[in-house]
């Protein structure tokens, strides 16, 4: 009788040991893969912005898209007209200037995107390092206690 119960005393530590390694590797792997997205999303950022220099706003030109219609060359509504059914044609004035516009625009927007890319990817490591540190210490230390022990 008392056998049987030291044993389910040994069980019951041995179980919730098992529950904590499994818990300490998920989230040591979880940090890990955290801090690896965050480290190729910084590469995939270098490389874009500094490398291969790629602008993602231009990446899709109009011509691939069949009835794209240009915003800087279609006619727009007379401003003379009270019923606004007139309309007029921009001159090339108007649509160099509008052009210009909507690539300082993308300009705008493409930083926009680089630094929030590069915001999320810091943010990664920032949390996913010192998450996969943590416990991986953890570890390693039960590891060299159980190494001790034996």
């Amino acid at each position: 009788m008392a056998t049987a119960q030291a044993k389910q005393g040994q069980q019951k530590p041995k179980a919730m040991r098992v529950i904590r390694n499994v818990y300490l590797y998920l989230v040591a792997m979880i940090g890990l893969i955290t801090f690896i997205f965050g480290s190729v999303g910084i590469i995939n950022n270098i490389l874009q912005r500094y490398v291969f220099q790629v602008d993602q706003m231009n990446i899709y030109t109009p011509v691939a898209y069949p009835g794209f219609k240009d915003q800087c060359s279609s006619p727009y509504p007379d401003p003379a007209d009270p019923q606004g059914k007139l309309t007029l044609n921009p001159t090339t004035q108007e649509i160099a200037d509008c052009r210009k516009a909507q690539d300082e625009q993308n300009k705008r927007a493409n930083d926009s995107n680089y630094g929030r890319d590069l915001s999320i990817s810091l943010a990664q490591i920032g949390i996913g390092l010192p998450i996969w540190l943590f416990h991986w210490g953890i570890i390693q230390k039960e590891y060299k206690k159980r190494d001790e022990t034996n």
